[in-house]
């Protein structure tokens, strides 16, 4: 594949993400009652909102803890503080890039702090997201069994099918990398970079040197997903409550997990329309409630996650982080140990 083509594949792709945030905004809009939705906010209970802010602040530092406990095997020092400004960072390039995983990576870009580092620190970035993809979707399954709530047909299997094209998806990239692994072809020629089945084998080896005998880190992580989804699922409720929407709690515990998800892998612009949508789908058809409503817990669910995330750009603009400088060249992310970035301490200003 040549860089043309790639080129014109993510051209293609943004205009796809950008198609389908346009149909599903402009198609939630013309069926909403916009007075009732101005009517909501008038009548917002804005203290539950900032709580639900604050909860939101909350997740993720704890995510960033999270990050810090899985970065240690990979030898990541760094303190406490650098992975939660790091966080933030991340967050806030989430908030102005036209994707949900630009912030990822930064984060590994500013971890990758000396020479052979960046695999590793891509590494630790996917652990963070995977360990709380599983309690994610553990969360949901475990809502759908528990619920009191007589549901509709569509809703657990909803949920049920997105786990198991989760678990086929991370079956098939592990087959197809130890199938590739004893392919000499795919560690390159001549200085040529590494296939990426080498690098996903490479990662392979370094999941499992650092994390399977580690039973306990597992469990830590573990520990930290299920705070930092809780406090998620708590923020909508939150807001919620702000508005008065006649939701049953144990009700969000299948719909946050489920809408998060689906604002990550479908095609959208920071989940924008998705969101908005898979907010409305679990709501109205479901429980009764209006369509404003609904739209109105997505808008508000949006503003606390950009609030959250411009709070990043505060810790970008004024945070004593040195700034990792782009090298001209292309670096593989192999184990090599003259891989590096050449970067230099550069204080944010």
């Amino acid at each position: 594949m040549t860089n043309d083509f790639g080129t014109e594949e993510e051209r293609s792709m943004k205009k796809l993400k950008l198609l389908v945030t346009v149909a599903l905004l402009g198609g939630l809009a013309w069926r909403t009652n916009w007075e009732q939705v101005g009517q909501a906010f008038r009548e917002l209970h804005l203290n539950l909102w900032l709580a639900a802010l604050g909860m939101y602040l909350t997740a993720q530092v704890l995510s960033a803890v999270r990050w810090r406990v899985m970065a240690r095997p990979l030898g990541f020092k760094q303190p406490m503080g650098h992975f939660i400004g790091y966080y933030f960072i991340g967050m806030f390039f989430n908030q102005v890039l036209p994707t949900s995983v630009g912030g990822d990576v930064v984060r590994a870009w500013y971890l990758d702090d000396r020479p052979g580092r960046r695999l590793p620190a891509f590494v630790s970035v996917f652990v963070d997201r995977f360990s709380g993809l599983l309690v994610l979707l553990g969360l949901a399954c475990v809502a759908v069994v528990v619920c009191p709530l007589e549901l509709p047909s569509w809703v657990p299997w909803s949920v049920w099918g997105t786990v198991g094209c989760a678990a086929l998806g991370l079956a098939a990239v592990v087959v197809k990398c130890r199938m590739q692994s004893g392919n000499a072809a795919e560690t390159g020629e001549d200085g040529e970079k590494p296939s990426l089945v080498a690098v996903l084998n490479s990662a392979l080896a370094m999941l499992s040197s650092a994390y399977l005998s580690r039973p306990w880190l597992l469990l830590g992580s573990t520990v930290l997903s299920v705070g930092v989804q809780i406090a998620n699922v708590v923020m909508i409720w939150l807001i919620g409550l702000a508005l008065g929407a006649p939701v049953p709690g144990v009700y969000y515990w299948i719909m946050v997990p489920m809408v998060s998800l689906w604002a990550v892998v479908l095609p959208s612009i920071n989940g924008m329309g998705v969101r908005e949508g898979g907010v409305a789908l679990f709501l109205v058809d479901p429980l009764g409630i209006s369509q404003s409503t609904a739209l109105t817990i997505a808008i508000l669910w949006f503003a606390v996650v950009s609030a959250a995330n411009l709070c990043g750009g505060i810790v970008y603009l004024f945070g004593c982080f040195p700034r990792p400088e782009v090298q001209t060249d292309h670096e593989p992310l192999g184990d090599h140990s003259d891989q590096g970035r050449a970067r230099q301490p550069a204080t944010a200003a």
